[in-house]
């Protein structure tokens, strides 16, 4: 049986007519593959945030995140976001259990270093498999939240980073990226359906692929190299078009492998 990571993000995991045709679909490919969603939740956590007062800081892309933001994004991600996915997937008639990294140590990390203070930021370095195992064998989709244990605390993970590390210690047939972004671009801006490593550089060099895109097909083409098979990413159409995405009969985005 097929292993599948999938990973939302973006307007898709706020918006409701989205995240409900994205629940359907998920739960008919849990019961024909062995699936793990692994999601973010940024835009709800910035939105808690405002209720503290605390104005959101980055650093390279990734929060700055002290223990009062560390609380928030716990409760966010791990409560809030994370039940309201398991909540829609058990109505569709999936069996889900909702998970953290913290939960069974599934996600250990270390203070991510190098980039600044980022505070409880996580550099994840072992993927617990087992309790993902278990619950396949089971019959179980996990629904995992990024939020990663370490000596005691929790850390703030990038999702992107957690499914892609979860991805590669299943050895999944495929990890789809589910965001806003609907593909890498070629210089005439339309969708390069596939891509690989020497392309890839290429158009790093060229200037082509910018900005944000790059270290995202960096850490696509790194994944490659620690044995991940496939990495699609994708922007969200339709029910249908991830329908087929997903069964690997048609490709809407960039496959990088």
């Amino acid at each position: 049986m097929k292993t599948i990571v999938v990973k939302i993000g973006g307007s898709l995991a706020v918006e409701e007519s989205k995240l409900s045709d994205f629940v359907a679909v998920a739960a008919e490919a849990a019961k024909e593959f062995r699936l793990a969603i692994v999601h973010g939740g940024g835009k709800d956590i910035n939105a808690n945030l405002a209720l503290l007062n605390e104005e959101p800081k980055f650093i390279d892309g990734l929060r700055v995140t002290t223990p009062a933001i560390m609380n928030m994004v716990e409760m966010t991600l791990s409560g809030a976001v994370n039940k309201k996915l398991v909540r829609m997937l058990l109505a569709n008639n999936a069996n889900v259990v909702g998970i953290s990294g913290v939960d069974a140590k599934l996600l250990e990390a270390k203070p991510l270093k190098g980039k600044g203070d980022l505070g409880a930021v996580g550099d994840i370095f072992k993927v617990n498999t087992q309790i993902l195992e278990i619950f396949f064998a089971a019959n179980i989709t996990p629904v995992i939240s990024p939020v990663s244990y370490g000596d005691g605390i929790s850390y703030n993970v990038n999702a992107d980073t957690a499914a892609s590390e979860i991805a590669i210690a299943l050895k999944a047939d495929c990890f789809i990226l589910i965001s806003d972004i609907s593909g890498v671009l070629d210089e005439n801006k339309k969708i390069i359906p596939h891509l690989n490593k020497d392309c890839a550089n290429n158009l790093i060099q060229n200037g082509v692929i910018s900005g944000g895109m790059i270290p995202k097909v960096q850490g696509a083409l790194e994944a490659i190299e620690r044995g991940l098979k496939s990495i699609h990413i994708v922007g969200w159409e339709s029910a249908e078009t991830f329908r087929k995405q997903i069964a690997g009969s048609a490709n809407s985005g960039t496959i990088i492998g």
